[in-house]
């Protein structure tokens, strides 16, 4: 150690310091409260990019529109309620919906001029998507705007509103399903679960740091710390236009867990150069040059681990990883200028060490490490056994990421989803467009007799579905060549109901295709397979392609459900194995041994193998907010290892 330096210089340096950070603070607190309010929840954000599934999704909308809907019901609401039309008519003017579509509106629609269907056959063309099995169940359907999509908290709350207001419905009675909807849950529950266990934390964090040091100011100073680091994150993500979403709630968390483990690392090293001065520097410089290396390895390890996370395709898992990388860092110089700073300006009084003898009660520590020591063939044997056992597991891991993976079975959400597929129909979308070329001698009529054969073939399926299209809305398709038939085919094939099915979404022209739009529905609720459900339409409908020369397109929620999750797994293992190979490399620099490495990376492993090979027994499958855990637990593991 070179000349130790002047008492007077080192007090200034922290008073500095610590002002510093104290006139920061509500600039960084204003950052964090802002961070704490944005939300980014849109459905699109979770879909694998730079995919042909997500370009084919990306030109499906632009030729039809948006697909996020949100569709309202409540016990009661029937083709004879009053409401259905009243609630229509106060959200259709909402600026966060384009369009309501309910059963009401298009049963009046089906029973008009031109498609003067009777009451029983416009039914049994709603049934499944606007209307019900017992026929009188209905819904409204919204199309979300694109103000109504930058905030779907407000427009699922304009909803509500609307509601009690209108029609004096209660929001404990309505029934709400749809992306929409699904991202304004999402927003609420992952506030309510930040909110409520941040105070838990705090306080369990605080009274195991009190007992275990020993010194209440020296467990506040370590909380402190940690709390104004996970401020830091929350405010650089507000300043760089980053947004919370399902995955960023995890970001307070990790940097408030990560910095009180370094912290505590460091406020020991202070209390042993407390205890036991080897120099005539204060204890907190000691302090600091014993735990600099093993504190700035352990963030760069536990770093590397979390920036794996950028090789993920999916865009919230690769803010994650940037935002809490950046966030360990800075975690680590604030806890290098604040932490020694406190304690240099605020010396907690440390207890000295007590002379105990081994069997005391209070020792029971050295105890409990001395047993493992005595037994450390045994405990390594059943490590390892452990680990081959769950290990055994990890290539069949599965993914998911359905709605009802991501909600309590006894949530509201899954309730309304299970009332309203039960009493309405299916819920999930896919979507099959079929190109017929401006050349194709077929006319309006005859495209749509193509339209209503592939339509019935899905239909059939063994898979409970429904569908709609433009062979749902139109007139009746004229058979023959009377007189009938001819003015029919002339109205079908005239300018109105071409407006009436390019205003539903169901036909949209280009200068060389028509594309017919036909939407299926598969149920949310339940164990489908949704990639196996995709093949299943594709398998067959391709030979009805065939033989009509018409081109098929599939695109919708379901296909990139199915690419989201094999692309989860995908993450996973790619971002684990990058992690450990670069951590791995930086322990053979650190050790200057490859055998040494390799021993100390076996227990570093070993949660991560635990957890997914565990989760894997137990017939759980990996959601969104799980691929990150096995990279983090891997950096924060080596925490431990290298101190």
């Amino acid at each position: 150690m070179t000349q130790p330096s002047s008492p007077n210089s080192i007090r200034r340096y922290a008073l500095a310091i610590i002002v510093f950070a104290a006139v920061s603070a509500p600039f960084i607190l204003y950052g964090a409260r802002m961070a704490l309010k944005s939300t980014s929840n849109d459905p699109r954000q979770w879909l694998p990019k730079s995919f042909a599934e997500t370009d084919t999704y990306d030109w499906f909308q632009s030729k039809f529109g948006t697909d996020e809907i949100a569709v309202v019901s409540w016990p009661g609401c029937n083709l004879n309620d009053q409401r259905v039309d009243q609630l229509s008519q106060a959200l259709v003017s909402s600026r966060y919906f384009d369009r309501v579509r309910s059963g009401q509106n298009a049963l009046q629609e089906l029973t008009s001029p031109p498609q003067n269907f009777s009451r029983g056959a416009a039914i049994s063309r709603l049934r499944g998507i606007l209307i019900g099995a017992n026929d009188e169940t209905t819904c409204l359907v919204l199309t979300t705007s694109v103000e109504g999509q930058a905030d779907r908290s407000a427009a699922v709350q304009e909803i509500e509103t609307q509601a009690l207001k209108v029609c004096d419905l209660p929001t404990s009675e309505l029934k709400l399903a749809g992306p929409t909807v699904d991202a304004a849950m999402i927003d609420a529950e992952s506030r309510k679960l930040l909110f409520s266990l941040a105070g838990l934390s705090a306080l369990v964090s605080f009274l195991i740091a009190s007992l275990r040091m020993q010194s209440i100011r020296l467990a506040i100073s370590v909380l402190v710390v940690a709390a104004y680091s996970t401020a830091i994150s929350l405010a650089i993500l507000y300043f760089s236009g980053g947004k919370m979403n399902l995955l960023m709630t995890m970001l307070p968390p990790l940097i408030y867990v990560l910095t009180i483990s370094s912290a505590v690392h460091l406020a020991n090293y202070y209390r042993d150069a407390v205890r036991a001065p080897t120099t005539n520097q204060p204890p907190a410089i000691t302090a600091i040059a014993h735990g600099w290396v093993p504190c700035s390895l352990a963030a760069v390890t536990t770093g590397i681990g979390l920036v794996s996370l950028v090789l993920s395709k999916i865009e919230p898992i690769q803010s994650f990883g940037l935002y809490s990388a950046l966030g360990v860092v800075i975690s680590v110089v604030v806890l290098f200028l604040l932490l020694p700073s406190a304690l240099y300006l605020f010396p907690p009084k440390v207890q000295p060490v007590a002379q105990e003898c081994p069997e005391s009660e209070s020792n029971q520590p050295g105890a409990f490490i001395s047993s493992v020591l005595k037994h450390h063939v045994l405990l390594s044997v059943v490590c390892m056994l452990l680990m081959v056992v769950c290990g055994s597991r990890i290539p069949f891991i599965q993914s998911t990421v359905k709605l009802q993976d991501r909600f309590l079975p006894s949530s509201d959400a899954i309730a309304d989803y299970r009332w309203l597929e039960e009493r309405i129909g299916p819920m999930v979308p896919l979507e099959v467009v079929l190109h017929f070329d401006k050349q194709d001698p077929r006319d309006r009529v005859d495209q749509i007799k193509v339209v209503a054969m592939i339509q019935g073939k899905i239909q059939s399926l063994d898979t409970p579905v429904a569908t709609m299209s433009a062979f749902n809305l139109c007139p009746r398709l004229p058979k023959g060549h009377r007189v009938r038939d001819i003015v029919e085919r002339k109205v079908i094939n005239g300018h109105q109901t071409q407006k009436q099915l390019t205003d539903a979404r169901f036909l949209s022209e280009t200068d060389s295709q028509n594309l017919w739009r036909i939407s299926v529905r598969a149920n949310a609720i339940g164990d489908l397979d949704y990639g196996l459900f995709a093949e299943q339409i594709r398998d067959a409908v391709a030979p009805l392609l065939v033989e009509q020369k018409v081109d098929g397109t599939f695109t919708g929620v379901i296909p990139l459900i199915y690419k989201a999750q094999r692309q989860l797994l995908l993450d996973l293992f790619r971002s684990f194995l990058v992690a450990f190979a670069v951590i791995a490399g930086v322990l053979v620099f650190v050790l200057r041994s490859f055998t040494a490495t390799m021993l100390a990376m076996v227990p570093n492993i070993f949660p991560a193998v635990i957890v997914f090979g565990g989760i894997q027994w137990a017939d759980i499958p990996v959601q969104i907010g799980s691929v990150m855990t096995a990279s983090a637990a891997l950096g924060i593991a080596v925490d431990d290892t290298l101190h």
